[in-house]
């Protein structure tokens, strides 16, 4: 015994067997020891244990095993482990751990453990390196003028990005670990003098109440905090530009970063959000953009139900020479027209299916042949008429101006559901589908704040960034949330 050290014991079993045992004695798991010099009269066994690859072996080196090999016998015994900490290890960040659990946690991160003989407590130093892909250009939301830089996959590189675009002594980062095997890290980042108190609780409400053994991307994360809504539309935004996330949390949002996932949760998210562009706001002519955007995922949507009902029980609705040229592609055709519809946005969904797994040196072949050859042999083969593989291509043309990709598959969706109601009912169930739509959206609500929001209910102060975006000046900084009491009732 040493002043109260118990030589050659380890408090609740850290020690270097018991974390190679723990680990299955993996072989990228290394063990050094060495001896120090550290009591006048003994010598102590050390060893420092670390994971090759995920552990920066230089800074081991030079900043961990160098220093404690080059100790002089100076310290008394009760300071041994205050002393290493302070004086002698070089390292950005040292912590001091009392469980065994926490040792094996540190280690599974990149960290080095430090274990010295006889002291009831071991040192976690962060010199963990981790590999990470470059920062390169965000392709999910992508803009003709702006920053280019886009997340990557690792939580630290994505924090510091955030760090760097808001420089606000009010910004704050929470951090929680989930999945019992995966132990994936997340952080959730907002503004202290501009969030909703509200929504951020329920928001950590949850959260804790995630129950899963593994967070493989942030979608598993998105599924457990949504409100629980059938609907095609995304009621949390993604987004993978560090410019747009900024533009979020200073309006008062939440954002969710998830450890391996290169973009962004965040909450609530609003209808508006997601026909808004980072274009917008980079041209002065943005609310011009954003109007011929707004108009296009109409006709999108709209267009080949129209198309159907105007020829298939309205007829006299068009001019006559149209109705002409119409009746005459249609002499000879053995399919239905709604059979049609169908049948080449099925096609063309598979092409672009197709095309986003292949390499991309053969996607524009693809795209080619799928979309110009088919359609002309089908036209040539009198499988179809030419109006409608000009409808469809349109409507899928129309389809690709949506901002955020999650817009864009619940447009699919609507298209749809409008042309099989447009067979049955002609033009009266397109009205009556888009009453129906209407009511929905007005139904929706994303962590308690209605969705189709600042429109209805009515907001005249945030209406300068909505369907048109007024000139920068004369924007605010944060919206007017109407959360309604309480959310988690209305979520379960």
């Amino acid at each position: 015994m040493f002043g109260g050290i118990r030589m050659g014991a380890s408090l609740k079993g850290i020690s270097a067997d018991n974390i190679k045992a723990s680990l299955g004695n993996p072989n990228d798991l290394n063990v050094r020891s060495i001896t120090l010099n550290l009591l006048m009269e003994n010598r102590l066994e050390c060893s420092i244990v670390f994971i090759a690859g995920i552990a920066d072996e230089k800074e081991i080196e030079n900043f961990i095993i160098k220093p404690l090999q080059q100790l002089s016998p100076a310290v008394e015994a009760e300071d041994i482990l205050l002393t290493v900490q302070k004086e002698i290890i070089q390292a950005k960040s040292i912590a001091t751990l009392h469980l065994y659990k926490d040792a094996i946690h540190d280690v599974l991160n990149g960290k080095t453990i430090v274990i010295i003989e006889g002291i009831k407590d071991v040192l976690s130093i962060d010199v963990a390196k981790w590999k990470e892909r470059s920062l390169t250009e965000a392709e999910g939301q992508r803009v003709t003028k702006g920053p280019l830089i886009g997340f990557n996959e690792n939580l630290a590189t994505n924090i510091a990005i955030m760090r760097h675009a808001i420089k606000n002594e009010q910004l704050r980062l929470e951090n929680y670990t989930f999945g019992s095997l995966t132990n994936t890290n997340i952080c959730i980042i907002y503004l202290e003098n501009s969030v909703d108190k509200t929504i951020l609780a329920e928001l950590k409400k949850r959260l804790t109440k995630i129950k899963t053994s593994k967070i493989m991307d942030a979608n598993y994360v998105e599924e457990f905090i949504r409100d629980q809504f059938l609907t095609p539309f995304p009621l949390i935004l993604t987004t993978d530009r560090p410019d747009v996330l900024t533009g979020e949390i200073t309006d008062g949002k939440i954002a969710i970063l998830v450890e391996g996932t290169p973009y962004a949760l965040v909450v609530p998210a609003l209808f508006l959000q997601f026909l808004q562009s980072p274009d917008d706001y980079y041209f002065v002519n943005g609310g011009v953009t954003r109007l011929l955007r707004i108009l296009a995922l109409i006709l999108a949507i709209y267009l080949p139900a129209f198309y159907l009902a105007f020829v298939t029980y309205h007829p006299g609705l068009l001019p006559f020479d149209l109705i002409l040229s119409l009746a005459s592609q249609r002499e000879g055709k053995p399919l239905p027209l709604v059979v049609e519809l169908l049948l080449f946005m099925f096609l063309f969904q598979i092409i672009i299916e197709g095309a986003l797994r292949l390499p991309k040196g053969l996607v524009s072949v693809v795209s080619i042949v799928g979309t110009i050859i088919i359609g002309q042999s089908a036209v040539e083969a009198g499988l179809v008429q030419p109006a409608t593989l000009l409808v469809v291509s349109m409507s899928y043309i129309f389809s690709f101006v949506a901002p955020i990709m999650t817009l864009a598959t619940a447009v699919r969706t609507l298209r749809y559901g409008f042309i099989l109601i447009a067979a049955f009912l002609g033009l009266y169930g397109i009205i009556l589908a888009t009453l129906a739509l209407v009511f929905h959206l007005n139904h929706l609500r994303s962590f308690g704040v209605p969705y189709f929001a600042p429109l209805f209910p009515f907001n005249s102060k945030d209406q300068k960034d909505t369907i048109y975006r007024f000139p920068l000046r004369k924007l605010t900084n944060k919206h007017g949330y109407q959360h309604e009491e309480p959310v988690s009732k209305k979520r379960e």
